[in-house]
Parts: C-alpha cells; structure tokens; sequence
C-alpha cells in the first residue's frame, strides 16, 4: 500500500501555481476559500483567483452568514489581482423581498470593489423588488465587457444620460427590468460598441432603436 501511495502523488500540487487558479475560477467563493487548508502551498492562492462567484445558496441563504464571508473574501483578497469575472446570485427563494434588503445595501460595495478591479464581466441576480442603489462608477466603467442583470425590478428612470458610459461593453442582458422607451435609448446611447442586447420582462413590447453595432437582437 505505501508503495502504491509513492507511485501515485498529489497530481493536482504538482501543477503551477496559474494552472491551479485557473482551475479554482470555476468554483463559487466559498469553495475557492476552503482551500487554504489543505496545504501551506495553498494558503494564499485562493486570493489570486480573478472570477468571483457569491452565490448565496451555498450558505442556504442565511444573508447574515453570506454578507459577512463575502466582506471579508473581498478584503483579505490580493489587491494587485483583477477581477475578470464577478457574479453574485440572491434568487430561488420564496418570499423573499425583505429577507435579502441588507444584500441590497451591501451590493453597492461589492460592485465598487469590481469597477475598481477591472472587471471584464458583471452578472446580477436578485428576487424580490429590487431597491439596489448602483454606484455611479458602474455605469462609466472602462473595463466592462459583458453585463448581466435579471433584478425583479429595478427602474432606469433616475439614470441620467451623461451616467451612461460604457465604451468597452459588447452584451447586455438585462430581465425583469422596468423600462421606458427613452430609459433604453440613454442605455444604447451609451454603449457605442454593442453587438448582443437580449430584453426578457422589460415591459417593453415595441419599440425602435438606432444602434448599428448592435448585431443580434
């Protein structure tokens, strides 16, 4: 049996240190976190890792239990890494409007942290009325490629064209959002190099638009 042990090593430890980050991206927070125990080695790679995922399930929705880990991931994350990808999901609950009002508040800042960080990529997901206050940074953010927001309903009327500037984003995804004609024309107005929007319980049933970068509808 011991020799069988010596044949067989710890392939995984033996990979490089980007190839194990890597493959810790495709993991949600909580897991990425957990790895720090397994080896001295392992300590602080966790903290490289440049795709985020919160996804509230795994703490079997206890807000007070999530909102806690995720503040101190965020802040005893390796400030030098980029945040690539950052997704954070508070959906599948019943009944759950109030419950998740102090996930709202505490968005804001998770959001901030991954304008700052150069994210490429930003998904939404929210159940209950909506009440986010979004950081103006997010909206003017030079790195943002992607943006996914499905928040059971949030209103776009208080955002003023000039807030709207995002020269990078090439999707947008928006659902369950409450849209007026000319809440949508500030948004492509302010996405100069949109080539995917896809629209699902907007309330928009009709409408016309001028974006020739938009590919595919």
């Amino acid at each position: 049996m011991e020799r069988m042990k010596n044949e067989n090593p710890d392939r995984l430890s033996s990979l490089s240190d980007d190839l194990i980050v890597s493959i810790l991206s495709h993991l949600p927070v909580k897991e990425v976190a957990q790895t720090c125990i397994l080896s001295k080695r392992w300590q602080n790679l966790w903290s490289m890792v440049p795709s985020l995922c919160f996804d509230i399930h795994k703490w079997d929705g206890n807000c007070e239990k999530f909102m806690d880990f995720a503040g101190k991931f965020l802040l005893k994350r390796d400030e030098a890494t980029e945040t690539r990808i950052f997704r954070i999901f508070c959906q599948g609950f019943k009944h759950a409007t109030d419950k998740f009002l102090p996930v709202y508040s505490k968005a804001s800042k998770w959001i901030t942290y991954a304008v700052k960080h150069n994210v490429k990529i930003l998904e939404l997901s929210f159940c209950g009325a909506c009440t986010l206050n979004f950081p103006d940074c997010l909206f003017t953010c030079k790195t943002l490629e992607a943006l996914k927001l499905d928040l059971m309903t949030f209103n776009f009327s208080n955002l003023k064209p000039s807030t709207i500037h995002l020269p990078r984003l090439r999707n947008l995804n928006l659902d369950h959002i409450d849209f007026f004609y000319d809440n949508l024309e500030k948004v492509l107005l302010g996405c100069p190099n949109l080539q995917d929007l896809s629209m699902e319980n907007c309330g928009l049933k009709m409408f016309e638009f001028s974006c020739h970068s938009v590919k595919r509808l």
